[in-house]
């Protein structure tokens, strides 16, 4: 994980029952991607304001299931989210068992380019 331009490896507590890095970007990731501000100058601006580069890898994909269900989403968010963590799209199945290919098709602001996108992320979706 890079978390302020640091490769941080750690589990989801530490030995105190602090939250890792790991787990605080998470959270912070899930509260944006389901927040009513959910923008892509907002995304943006977290990516650079946290250090990441692309491919971060991540235990908790999450937020992308609530980004796909955020009625704000839009072509420019999936694609940055996808930049950054390529492996959201297949990684992540919620407890009812839907993928983010789910997700997105029951976004009435869905578009065929959203959709597209996800496909080629996790073609077996």
């Amino acid at each position: 994980l890079i978390v302020a331009g640091i490769s941080v490896t750690m589990s989801d507590t530490g030995s105190d029952g602090s939250q890792s890095a790991e787990s605080i970007l998470a959270t912070e990731l899930y509260d944006l991607c389901s927040s009513d501000s959910l923008s892509e100058d907002g995304l943006r601006e977290f990516i650079e304001q946290h250090g990441l580069t692309p491919k971060v890898v991540v235990s908790d994909y999450d937020f992308f299931l609530e980004a796909c269900n955020n009625e704000r989403v839009n072509e420019g968010i999936i694609r940055r989210l996808l930049e950054y963590f390529p492996d959201a799209a297949r990684a992540v199945v919620s407890d009812d068992g839907l993928s983010p290919l789910h997700y997105i098709c029951q976004n009435s602001n869905v578009t065929l380019n959203i959709i597209q996108l996800l496909i080629d992320a996790a073609p077996d979706s």
